[in-house]
């Protein structure tokens, strides 16, 4: 029994792990630099999200100095719906990334170019995202309501159980 409820415990939490920077979206080359690029949530949704970006040199090694843009460019309305961000060191959960904070406006493909600089150097990649509908309300929290009935639910199936047990003895 104590097995099923760390096993559902942990099934609950499950959902909500990530790694330091999301979810792997880009991992690519852009003229003398390595570019990765994670976003949270996953899956991405037309919401609030994090892009963050580590930067490492072709020839290995971080680069921490370089100035990261980020252009988001809607694929059905193209210029029209280009939002461009400047990724920091301060918005960035690890000291070795840059991101920046979005509030995507709807679903559909998004392109995402990244453009890296540093002195002379400069490099440029990119890749499509596909963005989710926002979710309902009861969407969100739906889970979060549910657990305290859930929870009093596995509390009161472990006493009837171990009631049962006492009884048997």
């Amino acid at each position: 029994m104590k097995r099923v409820l760390i096993g559902l415990c942990l099934l609950g939490c499950w959902a909500s792990a990530y790694a330091d920077g999301g979810r792997l979206r880009l991992h690519q080359a852009a003229g003398p630099f390595v570019v990765t690029l994670f976003t949270t949530p996953d899956p991405l949704r037309a919401d609030d999200a994090d892009f963050s970006v580590a930067l490492e040199q072709a020839s290995g090694g971080l680069v921490e100095d370089a100035t990261v843009r980020l252009i988001l460019t809607p694929m059905d309305e193209g210029e029209r719906g280009r939002m461009q961000l400047a990724a920091t060191h301060q918005a960035a959960t690890s000291a070795f990334m840059q991101a920046a904070d979005v509030r995507l406006p709807h679903a559909g493909s998004w392109k995402v170019t990244v453009e890296v600089q540093r002195g002379s150097e400069s490099g440029e990649c990119s890749t499509v995202l596909d963005v989710l509908p926002r979710r309902s309300l009861g969407g969100q929290i739906f889970w979060e309501i549910a657990l305290v009935p859930i929870a009093m639910l596995l509390f009161g199936v472990h006493r009837w159980v171990r009631r049962a047990q006492m009884r048997r003895v």
